[in-house]
């Protein structure tokens, strides 16, 4: 029989222990089984044509925006088109902001199904580990030179001034 205390501590660690997000790897014969594994692909080059497409019309919508507010018209239908104009191109942009957010959230999803069918989970998540180290230790490596470069700089000012002093000096002599 269990003692009451430790499932006491269950409970406690349970509330207060942050979800856990593990999916298991799903393991498949790609020789029998490739139609899952196809039609993923084909769905993710379908969303990638759209995101492109999208992110075209992006660019036009803001093209459109940007010669709106540069184009200068001083009468009074000129001025109330340009501001029509202006509205619909945000909305226009807002719209593909939004779209784009919700096409790229898709294909990460569907490439995350796909890595998890062809077994690229773990490599790919140790490859961005890797990069994201790389990077932080590119940023450690750079901010320590700058900071060795400033504090060298502040050793030398007394030397660096007396030799601008002596200069100075001899300059004046002559």
């Amino acid at each position: 029989m269990q003692r009451s205390g430790t499932n006491h501590l269950r409970l406690i660690q349970g509330i207060f222990s942050r979800p856990n997000k593990v999916v298991a790897l799903q393991r498949i014969d790609l020789s029998r089984n490739a139609d899952p594994v196809q039609s993923l692909q084909a769905r993710l080059e379908r969303l990638e044509r759209k995101i492109g497409e999208t992110s075209r019309a992006l660019i036009q919508a803001q093209a459109v925006s940007v010669r709106s507010m540069l184009s200068g018209s001083s009468d009074f239908l000129g001025g109330v088109q340009k501001k029509i104009v202006e509205s619909s191109a945000r909305n226009s942009v807002s719209w593909h902001q939004s779209r784009l957010l919700e096409m790229t959230q898709e294909r990460r999803e569907l490439q995350d199904q796909l890595d998890r069918l062809t077994g690229q989970v773990w490599p790919k998540r140790l490859r961005r580990w890797l990069l994201w180290a790389g990077i932080g230790a590119a940023i450690i490596v750079a901010s320590t030179v700058f900071v060795m470069g400033v504090f060298t700089a502040i050793y030398l000012l007394p030397i660096w001034g007396t030799l601008l002093l002596v200069l100075f000096l001899f300059q004046r002599k002559r």
